[in-house]
């Protein structure tokens, strides 16, 4: 097993920083959690967040934290849905002119990629740019199921360039969704970080424990005997650990 998952492959909901435990916690019986999806080849492991401090004083301690916390769930979201969906093919599209409509152009040509595939087409769009702070220029990243017509599929596209990525594993697509969404931290007021088709990505099973021993033994137990990709994440806070696996392994070849 190898951790070869970049800094931003990280499942967890909330600010490490905020409910990192003092010693004097870590000894007062704390119980441990383990989430686990077969469906998305993740499971993770952490303390279990007990009480604390009522209503107003808890939302003046999160408050400085509540962007990176969404922009940390939204990455989850849009990760395991590509996982989920196999979007193994990310189409970056660019302008040769600013846009004044970008919202609209993309609608469209997700529209025009339906005729391709023979199903619903299940995608997500990762707009960037759009702040004007940011420095950027705005450009979609498109992710779709690798097709045979992608070369197709990118000549709609008449506003610039296009650049076709193939992804052709679960951990490629899983560091391909953390370079896409790199811009997620960032200022309200923007719309939706992405935007995806209609799916419901079944929820983890999660267990409960009262030492970290045997939370561990559950969250090894939980991967599939004969999955493959198997690696694990540390996020480099007390007790936490992540691990992935292939949920549909070598689905797609590489070009």
């Amino acid at each position: 097993m190898t951790n070869n998952h970049e800094h931003l492959d990280n499942d967890t909901s909330y600010d490490n920083e905020q409910t990192e435990p003092t010693s004097l916690e870590q000894n007062n019986h704390q119980k441990y959690v383990v989430y686990s999806n077969p469906h998305t080849g993740v499971g993770s492991l952490g303390l279990l967040k007990q009480g604390g401090p009522n209503r107003h004083p808890r939302r003046a301690e999160r408050l400085p934290q509540t962007s990176q916390a969404s922009a940390r769930a939204s990455r989850k979201r849009l990760r395991d849905h590509a996982v989920h969906k196999q979007l193994g093919a990310c189409l970056v599209l660019t302008y040769t002119e600013l846009p004044t409509n970008p919202k609209r152009d993309v609608e469209k040509f997700i529209k025009e990629a339906r005729a391709y595939y023979p199903n619903q087409l299940h995608y997500a769009v990762v707009t960037e740019g759009l702040d004007p702070c940011g420095g950027i220029r705005v450009h979609h990243n498109v992710l779709l199921p690798a097709s045979p017509y992608l070369a197709e599929i990118a000549g709609n596209w008449i506003h610039g360039d296009v650049f076709v990525g193939i992804n052709p594993t679960d951990s490629d697509i899983r560091r391909m969704v953390n370079y896409v969404t790199k811009e997620f931290v960032r200022s309200s007021g923007l719309g939706a970080r992405f935007k995806k088709s209609k799916s419901k990505v079944p929820k983890p099973k999660k267990e409960i424990f009262n030492n970290k021993e045997d939370a561990e033994a559950a969250l090894m137990a939980n991967i599939p005997k004969d999955a493959t990709g198997i690696s694990i994440y540390d996020p480099r806070c007390a007790d936490r650990k992540i691990i992935y696996w292939d949920v549909h392994p070598h689905q797609i070849e590489p070009i």
